[in-house]
């Protein structure tokens, strides 16, 4: 009785256990199967042990009860390291599930991402070539009006030359008149014209140039009277009937000032154009 009670006991303590495919398992079902054979050996020779006087299976049982206790206590450690070992591979998995599944939309995302991009390169390649184009035909342009400019620039620097020389034209115009006036004023209207008219001529295409009207040129010629002051350029020409500048000589200054405020507006607008 007292060997199958202990034979009941293991065989309790054995099935207790998770029945899992674990290598605790398997060493637990090989302790149980080595204290069953002992127990056998030892319950076969009890009669004769007892006969001889001795009791060897209090201490069997004993030594039994002991191997059942560490079994046990042996088991339950395993299954509590295997619960463990279970519980965290069971939260590994579905960390890693979850992180597949993050993982699997994002991708759905970067992909979408990337084939939205992807038109947008398109998109910008074509404009980069419509910059591209519009760039070599602003550059063209952009020739084009540096040779107009370039062009405006040397007529500007050859009107203002021109206006520049009708003006001190002008001055000296006046100048000489003044001081032929002072030096003769009796003898003011006999003064051979020829002389302003000779300096005129040589300023014509000057005057020309400055937009002065034919009339204003006819009455500079008739109005300017100047005498050269270098005698060598003294030349022998007719001179004018006195009649010619008497109802004149009182307006020949307001005429050469008008003539020069002229000359130097316009000079001024083509400044100011520039």
């Amino acid at each position: 009785r007292l060997a199958q009670a202990a034979r009941a006991r293991v065989w309790a303590t054995s099935h207790s256990l998770p029945s899992c495919h674990s290598p605790w398992t398997m060493k637990l079902s090989s302790s149980a199967a080595l204290l069953f054979l002992a127990v056998a050996a030892c319950g076969l020779p009890s009669a004769g042990a007892a006969r001889a006087g001795a009791n060897p299976l209090g201490k069997v049982l004993d030594l039994m009860a002991d191997l059942a206790a560490k079994i046990t206590r042996e088991g339950e450690a395993e299954a509590k390291a295997y619960k463990e070992y279970f519980e965290w591979c069971d939260g590994a998995s579905q960390s890693i599930d979850y992180e597949i599944g993050t993982a699997t939309k994002q991708k759905g995302k970067l992909e979408a991402k990337i084939s939205q991009l992807g038109g947008s390169i398109e998109a910008s390649a074509s404009k980069i070539d419509d910059l591209a184009a519009a760039t070599a035909a602003t550059a063209s342009q952009l020739k084009n009006a540096t040779a107009i400019r370039d062009k405006e620039a040397a007529d500007f620097a050859a009107g203002e030359k021109e206006l520049v020389d009708v003006v001190s034209t002008l001055e000296r115009a006046t100048s000489v008149l003044e001081r032929e006036m002072a030096r003769n004023p009796a003898s003011f209207a006999q003064v051979d014209t020829s002389s302003a008219r000779s300096i005129l001529q040589s300023l014509s295409a000057v005057v020309e140039a400055a937009g002065l009207s034919t009339s204003d040129r006819q009455r500079l010629v008739a109005l300017v009277q100047g005498q050269q002051a270098d005698e060598a350029e003294d030349l022998s020409l007719g001179a004018p009937a006195a009649a010619t500048y008497k109802t004149h000589s009182s307006n020949v200054f307001d005429v050469l000032e008008d003539l020069r405020a002229k000359a130097e507006g316009e000079l001024a607008d083509l400044r100011k154009a520039e």
